[in-house]
């Protein structure tokens, strides 16, 4: 049973690693390369664990060299576009001004059902307010719409805004972001002096803090904290 579980972890850890080494990326946006081989170390992983006789590197090493097959393609991939486009194709333009690509439609034996289930999928349930759609080579299909059925924006109603960064973690679970901090030329104890100007004592009581573009700080405090200044309430009254 222990020889068991220590594989279980050593497997589970050299998983985690491997994944990582090979990059990020949506389950979405996997391309069928990338499935079949999620599956195959999935599989390479269980047998080890499957029988205890087999011996640990058995299930290891294969794993090591589908790992580092898999980060040779995508660099072989990335250094040339018709590479890329043998192993991962290319996308295929099933509606170009506004009409629909048959033979386009035909070469990734994808049919009108097909087309109008991934339509509805983005809110669109008319295929004729479609100017463009691209069926990705993960097999997402992208959208445009035609310019009238397009939603209105600013910029078409010539609205100025203002810019809209991205916020900056300031507290993540009793936690100070220092690198937030920096990257907003602010300290802990400017951070301290808004938490105290809305009557919190430590960093330690807030879940989580933000601070947006223009200067607005978003803070959720913990609910623990909450409920005891609401039991303190009640004893007061």
């Amino acid at each position: 049973m222990l020889e068991l579980v220590i594989r279980t972890i050593i497997i589970y850890f050299l998983l985690i690693i491997f994944m990582r080494i090979m990059g990020k990326r949506e389950m979405g946006q996997l391309s069928a390369i990338d499935f079949v081989v999620a599956i195959v170390i999935a599989e390479l992983a269980a047998i080890p664990l499957s029988d205890l006789r087999i011996p640990l590197i058995r299930g290891i090493l294969p794993i090591a060299i589908l790992t580092l097959a898999q980060i040779s393609l995508s660099l072989l991939c990335l250094k040339s576009n018709a590479f890329r486009r043998i192993i991962y194709g290319i996308p295929n333009i099933l509606i170009a001004n506004g009409k629909i690509q048959q033979n386009e439609m035909r070469k990734a034996r994808y049919n009108i059902d097909d087309l109008l289930t991934q339509l509805r999928e983005r809110d669109v349930f008319n295929i004729a307010d479609v100017e463009f759609a691209v069926l990705e080579t993960s097999g997402q299909l992208t959208v445009s719409l035609k310019p009238q059925k397009k939603p209105l924006c600013a910029d078409a109603l010539q609205i100025r805004t203002d810019y809209d960064g991205l916020p900056l973690t300031l507290i993540d679970d009793e936690e100070i972001n220092v690198k937030g901090l920096e990257d907003a030329n602010l300290s802990i104890d400017w951070l301290d002096k808004e938490l105290k100007k809305r009557n919190i004592n430590s960093f330690q009581e807030v879940f989580y803090a933000s601070l947006s573009s223009n200067g607005d700080i978003y803070l959720v405090e913990r609910e623990d904290k909450t409920k005891r200044n609401h039991k303190k309430e009640k004893k007061l009254h």
